[in-house]
């Protein structure tokens, strides 16, 4: 639950929405139901183990963000997500009419459950993967990231193939974390990526190649096909092809074969 002391409504509430759902309680000292319906929240997102977030808004301190909300009455519960209003209520309501209430919205949302995950079962998760990009493991690392939503190393691994599914939302997975320096060598990777990805099949160019040999799953064929590239034109989107290769070679790591058989021919011809 988010502490008022630190409290910023783009960072803790529209930022986080794009994480998870972001459940709002505005409420205020002199409110009785306040008292009794907040409990009742804080018990929830604990059982719940994070799959949704509670911000606690006092009316009081924030009477801008509560008037944006045209809040009438409290207490007031609104569920952002992504940053939409998918859902809202009035009035202390009962633990288990609002837990209802949420796992309604949850699967109209379409939100996977939540599973416990320790953070010893990332290297077996990942190993059961060998494809790349990998849609289906993308699901999976959500789930593992509920249970463990600062492991860098997961949220590094699910945006490098998201990034070729959903290239907005991976970019947006680290644009909510609070040190982006820390990530901007691989946001740079993950928008070259999303470029390549967003490329208009109108262009003629060995990219096109390179994108359906990947989806076919064939690494060599895609980088053969971006070295075709660099070699007929390697101005071409700036630089495109030579960004997309050393984002791929990034995101498969100094020994995975590929990059073991082609990284050195690639550098040539860069240079």
């Amino acid at each position: 639950m988010m502490q008022e002391t630190t409290f910023d409504f783009k960072r803790d509430v529209v930022d986080l929405s794009f994480e998870k759902p972001v459940l709002i309680d505005f409420w205020a000292d002199w409110c009785g139901p306040c008292k009794i319906l907040g409990p009742v929240l804080e018990a929830l997102e604990q059982e719940d183990q994070g799959k949704w977030a509670l911000v606690k808004i006092n009316t009081e301190n924030e009477p801008e963000i509560a008037s944006y909300f045209k809040i009438q009455s409290i207490p007031n519960c609104k569920l952002v997500y992504e940053g939409r209003l998918v859902g809202e209520f009035t009035g202390a309501e009962s633990k288990i009419n609002v837990k209802k209430w949420l796992e309604d919205l949850f699967k109209k949302l379409n939100l996977p459950e939540v599973v416990e995950a320790q953070s010893d079962d990332f290297e077996t998760l990942i190993s059961e993967f060998k494809h790349f990009p990998d849609q289906q493991l993308i699901p999976k690392l959500e789930l593992f990231l509920l249970g463990n939503p600062e492991h860098e190393e997961a949220l590094m691994h699910i945006t490098k193939h998201e990034v070729f599914f959903n290239p907005d939302h991976a970019i947006q997975r680290l644009h909510s974390k609070k040190d982006l320096k820390e990530f901007i060598d691989h946001l740079d990777d993950l928008k070259s990526i999303a470029e390549w990805i967003q490329l208009s099949p109108n262009e003629k160019h060995p990219l096109q190649n390179a994108k359906k040999e990947l989806f076919a799953n064939n690494l060599a064929g895609c980088i053969e096909q971006l070295i075709e590239g660099l070699q007929k034109d390697p101005k071409f989107g700036n630089e495109l092809c030579r960004r997309v290769g050393i984002a791929l070679f990034h995101f498969l790591g100094k020994q995975h074969p590929v990059t073991l058989e082609y990284r050195k021919l690639f550098d040539m011809n860069i240079y």
